[in-house]
């Protein structure tokens, strides 16, 4: 989409009522508009937040004076962050870290894979070092994102390390995942299945269509990105995004390894423990 085509998006979803606005990629800083599209979409009253691998942080440094929330991903020290995506990488997010200003809010999510399962403590020991706040997922991309078969650990290992961060939440520590997606995501049957028909630990129904959706690229809008491509997408630069929105196919599934979305449903679901969770944790800047 072009510039104008996405800020008339976000004027259109303002005027919805729309409160958050998360950009994603792919790597959001590779449009050289980003920085614009954030002002207008704070302008309008969005609180905005945006996922980075961090590469280009140092140049476009000016994107932190309009984001209220920027999230890197940080999967660990040097050897295992770069055996999870590629040599080089770990010294680019940490530059990255190195460039922001004291006082922003800065999280990070670190995917959690057979390289890294290890190494959570070093997560959050430099999280109370740098004062960023960590969250943690599993894999979970469909068939069109890519299947990561080969970096995933064995369900026991996926179960103690979830268990376990749930366990230094509940202590205090410098975590945004919430004790309750933690848990849903260790009680989970099989990892190499993203969603389940049946509600969560937690939830009985997904409420993505409903109180969340995602903009795919062109304009499609789906009820979550694990649904992309694989349900009819009503476009919201033809219709309209209010028409779009009311046309978007439900979510064929009701729970998923999506941290994002458990997150999402255990809050829209008026889990009073996740919600009270998440206050302190922002409140923290945490």
């Amino acid at each position: 989409m072009s510039t104008e085509q996405i800020c008339g998006l976000i004027d259109q979803m303002a005027e919805m009522g729309t409160q958050r606005l998360g950009l994603w990629g792919g790597e959001p800083l590779l449009r050289p508009d980003i920085t614009r599209i954030v002002s207008h979409a704070r302008q309008r009253g969005l609180y905005v937040t945006l996922d980075t691998n961090g590469y280009l942080l140092p140049e476009r440094r000016e994107l932190l004076d309009h984001l209220d929330h920027l999230i890197l991903s940080l999967d660990g020290p040097e050897e295992a962050h770069d055996a999870n995506r590629e040599p080089g990488s770990w010294k680019k997010v940490m530059a990255a870290l190195d460039c922001i200003p004291p006082g922003r809010t800065v999280w990070t999510i670190t995917v959690l894979t057979r390289h890294n399962i290890q190494h959570v403590d070093w997560i959050l020991d430099e999280a109370d070092r740098r004062g960023f706040v960590p969250t943690f997922q599993v894999l979970h991309h469909n068939e069109l994102f890519g299947i990561n078969d080969e970096l995933r650990p064995s369900a026991e290992e996926y179960a103690q390390v979830l268990r376990y961060l749930a366990e230094q939440k509940r202590r205090g520590r410098r975590i945004g995942t919430s004790v309750g997606c933690f848990e849903h995501l260790a009680a989970w049957k099989d990892y190499q299945r993203n969603t389940s028909p049946e509600g969560g630990l937690g939830w009985k129904k997904c409420w993505g269509g409903k109180f969340f959706v995602n903009i795919d690229t062109n304009g499609d809008l789906y009820p979550c990105s694990l649904t992309v491509g694989e349900l009819p997408a009503p476009n919201a630069l033809e219709l309209g995004f209010a028409e779009a929105y009311r046309q978007v196919a439900p979510p064929p599934c009701q729970s998923c390894l999506a941290t994002c979305y458990s997150e999402y449903n255990l809050l829209f679901s008026l889990n009073f423990r996740t919600i009270l969770q998440w206050v302190r944790a922002l409140g923290r800047g945490a």
